[in-house]
C-alpha cells in the first residue's frame, strides 16, 4: 500500500499532500512503467467481449441503465436531429435527412417532451459563441426552460449510436465567455400541480481544456507547475492571477461544465466532464428525482458533482438523488494553495435521500466524498439520509470528509466509513481499490498520474525590513510586510480528453461502464 507523507520544512517548505487512499504500490509502479510499452488487453474478470469489457460488467451496467431509463419516461413529443457535419443552418431538423447544424437552434425550436439526437462534432452555440443554454443562466424566476431530452453519440447519418466512436463535444477554444458550457433550466410555474417533466442529458463530452488558461509546460521552471514532459500543459492559472511566464488558453472567470436548475425526472448519463474549471456538474434540484450515472469526471476544479436541493423546507422529502457508476478522478482545489474545495462528490443539503454507490473515487486532492452538515436545523440534519455504499477509493487525500458546524472536519478512510454515524442507513462495501485492476490504472493517462502521485508544494517566504513599503509602515506604526510564494509541482493541469474515454468499462460494475 502507498501513502504520500506530508513534509513541512521551515522557510523553504516542501509539502507533500497526504493521500490516505491506499493504492497498491506494486500495481501502480507496474502501470507507470509498462503503460508506454504495451496496450492493456485483459480486463478485471470474466470473458472479454468485443467492446473491451467483461460479460459480467456488461450485464451489470445494462441492468443499471435499464432501471434508470424506466424511472425517466420516454419523450412523447417531436424528435429533432442535429449534425455539425451534414446539417444545414436553415433545415427544420425533423428527420435524419434534414438535420439542423446548430444544437442551440434545435433547443430553441424544441418544446416540452421533445427529444434531440446529436451527431458527432463540436457544438458551440449560435455563431460559435462558446456555450449552449436552455433557459437563461442566473434567472431567479425558475418558471422557465423546457423539459427535453438530448442524446449525443450518433453517426452523421443517424444510423448508429456509439458515444465512444461518434464523439459529441462541447469544447470551446478561443471564446471568452462567462457562462456554463451548457445551462439547462426546467421548472414548472409556482403552484403547478400537473405531471412532472423529464430532462435527459446523455452522451456528451464537456471539455474546457482548450479554453482554460495554463502555463506553457516547462519542466525547468518550477513556477509553471510542470511535473514531467508527458503532461500537456503547465499548471492551471487562477482567474485574476498575474503571470510572468508564457501561457496558453483564454480563461475569463469561473464557469461550470453543466449547470442545471431543474425538477421532475432528471438523468445525466454516459457523459464525460473533463478540465471543467468550476464544477463538472453544479445543479439545483426541485421536487423530483435526479440520477447521475455512468459518467466520467476527470481533472475538474472545485467539485466534480454538487447538487443542492432547491425547494422549501417542507418539500425536502420529495427531493432525491442517486449518484452511481461514475468514475471521479483528479478533482482539484479552488486555489493552488490547496486550502479548500477539491471534492469528488458532495452530499449537499435540501435533499432528503442521497444514494452514492458503485463509483470509483481516485486521486481527488481534497476528498473523494464530502458529507455536508445542516448548520442551523438539527431536525433536518437528523432526517437527512446519506447512503454511501459499495464504492472503490484510491489515492485521495481523504476518502470521506465529514463537515461539522464550528469544528474541524473529520477524515474517514474507506475501510472505516461504517463508523461514520452521519452515513447511513446503507454504508456497507466501501473499499480501497482491490488488487488486480491494472487495466484501470493503465487506462489513466500515465504522465498525469505519475505527476499527481509525486505532487509537492514548494513554499518560500521573504522579508526585507529596508524595503520602501516597510520603512513607510514603521513611520505610521503599521505592520511590516513580507511575501510568500506557493509553487505546486502540479495543479489542475490539462488532461487529454481523448484518454478520458479509455476509462469506460475498466472495472466490472464499478465506475463508468461501457455505454450501451
Amino acid at each position: 500500500m502507498r501513502k504520500v507523507i506530508i513534509k513541512i520544512l521551515a522557510v523553504a517548505v516542501v509539502a507533500m499532500l497526504s493521500f490516505s487512499g491506499q493504492l497498491q504500490a506494486q500495481n501502480l509502479l507496474k502501470g507507470l512503467k509498462d503503460a508506454a510499452k504495451k496496450a492493456v488487453e485483459e480486463t478485471v474478470s470474466g470473458v472479454t467481449g468485443n467492446n473491451g469489457t467483461s460479460s459480467s460488467s456488461n450485464s451489470a451496467v445494462s441492468g443499471v441503465l435499464n432501471k434508470a431509463a424506466s424511472a425517466v419516461p420516454a419523450p412523447k413529443g417531436k424528435t429533432y436531429y442535429v449534425s455539425a457535419t451534414t446539417g444545414s443552418a436553415r433545415a427544420d431538423g425533423l428527420s435524419p435527412t434534414t438535420p439542423m447544424k446548430d444544437l442551440q437552434k434545435a433547443i430553441d425550436a424544441a418544446s416540452d417532451n421533445d427529444e434531440i439526437r446529436v451527431a458527432e462534432g463540436n457544438y458551440l452555440g449560435n455563431l460559435d459563441r462558446g456555450y449552449i443554454e436552455c433557459g437563461k443562466f442566473g434567472d431567479a424566476s425558475h418558471d422557465m426552460g423546457k423539459f427535453i431530452s438530448i442524446y449525443g453519440g450518433y453517426s452523421p447519418d443517424f444510423n448508429e449510436r456509439d458515444i465512444i466512436k461518434h464523439v459529441t463535444k462541447i469544447q470551446p477554444t478561443d471564446q471568452k465567455f462567462i457562462a456554463p458550457l451548457f445551462n439547462i433550466n426546467a421548472r414548472r410555474p409556482i403552484g403547478y400541480t400537473g405531471p412532472m417533466g423529464t430532462v435527459v442529458i446523455d452522451g456528451l463530452v464537456f471539455d474546457m481544456g482548450e479554453n482554460n488558461l495554463y502555463f506553457v509546460k516547462n519542466v525547468n521552471e518550477d513556477v509553471t507547475g510542470t511535473p514531467n514532459e508527458g503532461v500537456l500543459t503547465g499548471r492551471f492559472i487562477e482567474p485574476g492571477s498575474s503571470v510572468s511566464m508564457p501561457t496558453v488558453g483564454y480563461a475569463n472567470g469561473d464557469e461550470y461544465g453543466l449547470h442545471m436548475d431543474v425538477e421532475g425526472n432528471v438523468r445525466v448519463s454516459n457523459c464525460i466532464f473533463v478540465n471543467c474549471r468550476d464544477y463538472g456538474i453544479q445543479a439545483l434540484m426541485g421536487k423530483g428525482h435526479m440520477e447521475v450515472c455512468n459518467n466520467i469526471f476527470i481533472a475538474c476544479r472545485y467539485a466534480a458533482c454538487q447538487v443542492k436541493g432547491n425547494v422549501k423546507d417542507a418539500d425536502i422529502p420529495e427531493v432525491s438523488l442517486d449518484f452511481h457508476h461514475n468514475t471521479v478522478l483528479f478533482t482539484w482545489t479552488r486555489t493552488k494553495t490547496f486550502e479548500d474545495m477539491g471534492q469528488g462528490f458532495r452530499f449537499m443539503n435540501g435533499i432528503r435521500t442521497i444514494n452514492v454507490y458503485n463509483n470509483i473515487f481516485g486521486c481527488n486532492s481534497n476528498c473523494g466524498v464530502e458529507r455536508v452538515f445542516y448548520e442551523s436545523n438539527a431536525s433536518m440534519e437528523k432526517a437527512k439520509i446519506s447512503n454511501l455504499y459499495d464504492n472503490y477509493f484510491f489515492a485521495n487525500k481523504r476518502d470521506l470528509e465529514l463537515a461539522s458546524s464550528g469544528a474541524a472536519t473529520i477524515s474517514v478512510s474507506a475501510s472505516r466509513i461504517d463508523e461514520a454515524e452521519q452515513i447511513g442507513p446503507k454504508y456497507e462495501g466501501n473499499k480501497d481499490l482491490p488488487e488486480g485492476n491494472d487495466a484501470f490504472i493503465n487506462a489513466i493517462d500515465q504522465p498525469y498520474l505519475e505527476g499527481f502521485m509525486s505532487l509537492k508544494i514548494i513554499q518560500s517566504q521573504s522579508y526585507n525590513p529596508n524595503s520602501a513599503a516597510n520603512q513607510v509602515n514603521r513611520i505610521f506604526g503599521l505592520n511590516q510586510q513580507g511575501s510568500e510564494i506557493v509553487r505546486p509541482s502540479m495543479y489542475c493541469n490539462k488532461y487529454p480528453w481523448e484518454k478520458a474515454k479509455d476509462l469506460f468499462g475498466k472495472v466490472a460494475n464499478y465506475g463508468a461502464q461501457m455505454p450501451k
